[in-house]
Order: structure tokens, then C-alpha cells, then sequence
């Protein structure tokens, strides 16, 4: 019955994680219906001009097109959102004053000062009540999320078999060698206004010929590295590239680095960025972690795609048995991702995307724009 079931769970995603109403009351156009409870225009916009003044910050523009785009997904987020406070009234499921004050008071703390906090609010041009309602949603939310999750269980039989079945891939370390290298540049990789030549070619590879002859010669392989290589991102920790695994080098680089044992330096090796001299410093032949090492990492992977499951499964159901009315065009999307009646073939990799419904940790750095972001 779900076709596009990617598209509905990016819409639960979002509704879940983001409360985005300012304005709780007015008189607004109408733009959906959710069993009879408006969704407002004043509140579609507020969320759009947050956005608009993140993006402008970031330097970005939001197209037409884009625009619509969001609005649609605004609308499709806020009309779950309420689907989901009627859920949490008729199981009388509320967010207290004090578990509010409590996350609104961490958001505050993290800030040098209240009115520096009060500086962020304007900055980005929202005010107490948006972010109280924030908070208030997210609170609520989490209490119905820990609700519908809470029977979810993973065995040692189920942690054991997803292990066995990922072990020669997920779990497998490949073979890595820990390199270093001298690099001695082509001018033309560094700055676009030279172009490729041989003199300039020529004398790249003098400049790696006299610091191989000053290796050969017992110079220190660190501090030519230090003194001469050209790659400035590695050459103040002695040219420390760190491990590498196969296909992350260009093919004669990698292909001389393996060949390589623990404290061995290589020929002079040729690149598109240059010429290379290696030194590889440890060894790590390809490994299979041990159950017992990862398990915990994997109950826990396995408890968050199960709780992802079933959120989405409740999630949908509550959409389903929603009378959910259009008012505005472009509408959204529930109602058609609902109805269509093609079968989307299993796909674990959508269920990975939804993630696990829960928030905590997120007011941890307290960030008001953090706080807002995260939760969009």
C-alpha cells in the first residue's frame, strides 16, 4: 500500500524532530485539515522565515521551486505533529512546567549570559514561545516515542546472527600500512595560473632526487619531511599520512606503500600531485573483529533500527486513520503516499535513515541554534 515509503518517513522524521509553530492562535488562512484541527498559514510561515534567515546567515538562497518544496513538507510535518498531540491528549500524555524549565534553563546556561541568549533569539528572529513550543513538542514527543518503543527487546540469538551475517564485510578490517611521505610538487597543483611544463617538471624532481640522495646519506626521515616535503597539511608532523587501506591513493602511491615492511622507504614514486618518497611505519594485516569485542555495539545498533521500525509502523498508522483535508496548492503528500497502492519492496537502508525517534543528549551544548537545527 506504501510506494514511495522514503518520502513518508523523511515527513516522519521531520515531524518528529521539529515542533514549528510560533503564532498559536489567529486568523490565518487555513491551509489543511487534520480531524478537523486547522493548520495554519501563520504557522507554515514562521517556520519558512526561520529557515530564510538560517540560510541567508549561511551565505545560501532558496529558490522558488525549493520554497514550494518546503512548504509542502512544513505543512505534511505540522499536520503529523498535531496528529501526535491528539495521540498524546487522549493517553494523557503532557510535558510539565518543570520539565520544560528544566530544558529551557539548560539552553539559557549554556550561554555566557541570559542577555546574550536573549542576542541569539533575535538574531534569529524567533522568540520565547517558538522555542518553548520547541521544547514542549520535543518532550511530548520523546514521552510517546519511549512509549510505543518500550517492548522492544534484542536477543543475544539476534545480536549473534546479525553478526555472522556482517562478519566478512561490516566487521571485517582490511589490511592497512601507516605512511609517511615527501612530497615534491608539481607548481601547477598549487597554483592554477601555472601551466604544465616540462622545466618546472624537471626541477620537481631534482627537488626529490637531492632529498632521497640526504636519506641515502642518513639524514632523518622526519625532519626532511619537515624541511622540504611541499604537502603542508602533513609535513609539521613529519609527513604522517596515518593508515591507509587499499583505494584511498592514487595506484603507484598505494601500490609502493603495501609493498612496503614496518621502517622501509621507497623509491621515488610518481603522481599527479608529484613526486613521493614513503616510509611506512606499521603494518596491520586484514582482521575479523571477535563477537565479544562489537556485541554491545551491536545490540545497541540493532535496538535503534528495531525502535526505528516501530515508530514508523505507529507513525503511519495514526496517518492512516487520520482524516487529513488539503486546502492549499501545492498540498502535501500523506494522502497520496498513503493511497497508492503499489507495494514498495523492503528496503533496511529506509529504516536506517529514520534513525532512532529519541532526542536525548540534544540540549547537551544547550545551543538555542543547535537546539532548533537538529530538530528540524
Amino acid at each position: 500500500m506504501r510506494k514511495n515509503i522514503n518520502g513518508l518517513i523523511k515527513i516522519i522524521v521531520l515531524a518528529g524532530l521539529a515542533a514549528v509553530i510560533i503564532f498559536m492562535a489567529g486568523c490565518s488562512e487555513t491551509v489543511a485539515l487534520v480531524n478537523d484541527i486547522p493548520v495554519r498559514q501563520d504557522e507554515v510561515d514562521a517556520y519558512v522565515n526561520f529557515l530564510m534567515v538560517q540560510s541567508s546567515e549561511a551565505g545560501e538562497e532558496i529558490s522558488e521551486e525549493e520554497l514550494k518544496e518546503i512548504e509542502v513538507n512544513i505543512i505534511d510535518s505540522l499536520i503529523v505533529l498535531k496528529i501526535l498531540d491528539g495521540y498524546a491528549e487522549k493517553n494523557n500524555i503532557i510535558t510539565s512546567k518543570e520539565e520544560l524549565d528544566t530544558q529551557m534553563q539548560a539552553i539559557i546556561d549554556s550561554y555566557e549570559n541570559e542577555s546574550k541568549f536573549e542576542d541569539d533569539l533575535k538574531r534569529m528572529n524567533i522568540d520565547r514561545e517558538f522555542l518553548e513550543y520547541e521544547i514542549r513538542n520535543q518532550i511530548l514527543r520523546n514521552k510517546i516515542y519511549a512509549e510505543v518503543t518500550s517492548g522492544v527487546i534484542v536477543t543475544e540469538e539476534q545480536a549473534e546472527q546479525y553478526y555472522e551475517e556482517n562478519k566478512d564485510g561490516l566487521f571485517t578490517i582490511p589490511e592497512r600500512v601507516r605512511v609517511s611521505h615527501i612530497l615534491s610538487a608539481f607548481p601547477w597543483t598549487t597554483d592554477d595560473s601555472i601551466e604544465e611544463n616540462e622545466q618546472d617538471r624537471d626541477k620537481t624532481r631534482e627537488k626529490i632526487e637531492f632529498v632521497n640522495q640526504q636519506l641515502e646519506n642518513g639524514a632523518e626521515f622526519g625532519d626532511m619531511a619537515r624541511e622540504y616535503s611541499d604537502d603542508t597539511s602533513t609535513s609539521a608532523d613529519g609527513g604522517d599520512l596515518g593508515f591507509i587501506t587499499r583505494g584511498q591513493m592514487e595506484e603507484d602511491f598505494e601500490k609502493a606503500a603495501f609493498a612496503l615492511e614496518a621502517g622501509e622507504v621507497s623509491d621515488i614514486i610518481g603522481t599527479s600531485y608529484g613526486y613521493h618518497i614513503l616510509k611506512v611505519f606499521d603494518r596491520q594485516e586484514e582482521t575479523v573483529q571477535e563477537y565479544e569485542e562489537i556485541k554491545e555495539d551491536i545490540s545497541t545498533y540493532l535496538s535503534g533500527t528495531y525502535k526505528a521500525e516501530k515508530w514508523e509502523k505507529f507513525v503511519i498508522e495514526l496517518i492512516e486513520d487520520a482524516e487529513i483535508e488539503y486546502l492549499k496548492e501545492p498540498g502535501g503528500e500523506l494522502n497520496e503516499l498513503l493511497d497508492e497502492e503499489d507495494e514498495a519492496p523492503d528496503d533496511t537502508d529506509e529504516a536506517d535513515e529514520a534513525e532512532s525517534g529519541e532526542d536525548d543528549g540534544l540540549l547537551d551544548d544547550g545551543n538555542i541554534e543547535d537546539f532548533i537545527n537538529e530538530n528540524q
